[in-house]
């Protein structure tokens, strides 16, 4: 298990946090592993789905951000996600434990992908370009994963 991150940490912090050097060319397979499962859980489970939206966000259109959905809904995805998780995924899942809450990696994961769906950054959530989105989220959020509800 590793320290939990603040959901607005940088993908700089996150990899770190995970064991992985950022500058290190192998690392962006890692993260884009971790990202893919997290957008299909994102397209299979989340997306358009009105009906997990938390009451005040009952009349959002889509896109959704992640604090639209209701606390429940991220966590069966979250849970969902480490369920059907690759051997190789799962290695880095199981840093992301905590005590009571979410898995934090995971949950880190499904956060940035709701951000790319939610159009603060098109330009990234189009490309697969690995430092495409590595100025987003400084000095943003700031509530710990395993507190978050």
């Amino acid at each position: 298990m590793t320290t939990p991150l603040i959901r607005s940490a940088t993908k700089r912090q996150f990899l770190i946090s995970l064991g992985l050097d950022p500058d290190d060319g192998r690392t962006s397979e890692t993260y884009w592993m971790l990202k893919d499962e997290a957008t299909r859980a994102y397209e299979t489970q989340l997306q358009g789905r009105g009906d997990l939206l938390r009451p005040e966000y009952a009349n959002q259109e889509p896109p959704f951000a992640a604090a639209h959905f209701t606390a429940e809904a991220f966590s069966s995805v979250v849970r969902s996600i480490y369920q059907t998780a690759c051997p190789h995924a799962r290695r880095y899942y199981d840093r992301g434990r905590v005590a009571q809450g979410d898995n934090w990696v995971i949950s880190w994961m499904l956060y940035h992908v709701c951000r790319y769906r939610d159009g603060r950054n098109i330009r990234a959530a189009r490309a697969r370009d690995f430092h495409a989105d590595d100025h987003l989220d400084e000095n943003q959020g700031g509530e710990i994963w395993a507190n978050a509800g």
